[in-house]
């Protein structure tokens, strides 16, 4: 019975992971990591079962696995929108100080 709760929980958990990167939320996920890995060594101490621990092993990889991409995904996602934003500043600026140089002249 604790078992699965403990299961439940930990995949309770990386959907909230998920829902976190879905809604940008960045800094929830080294929090929600944290919990992940305690409610997993209490599960790893409390199964018996060597096949049900292997399959969840695999569930949490797999899991892992896509937060990973889609994290470093959505970090690339970023990188690009902060380049522009950077590139749109410096053209702002640009085309004011060819303002002002003209204003002067």
């Amino acid at each position: 019975m604790e078992r699965e709760r403990q299961q439940q929980q930990l995949y309770a958990l990386v959907g909230e992971m998920n829902e976190a990167l879905d809604q940008k939320r960045w800094r929830r996920l080294p929090g929600l990591h944290q919990q992940v890995m305690k409610v997993f060594h209490q599960y790893a101490a409390w199964e018996t079962d060597a096949s049900a621990l292997r399959e969840v092993k695999a569930n949490m990889l797999a899991a892992f696995e896509t937060l990973i991409e889609r994290r470093t995904q959505r970090a690339q996602e970023l990188k690009a929108c902060m380049d522009k934003h950077q590139q749109n500043l410096e053209g702002v600026l640009a085309y004011s100080m060819v303002n002002l140089i003209s204003e002067k002249a």
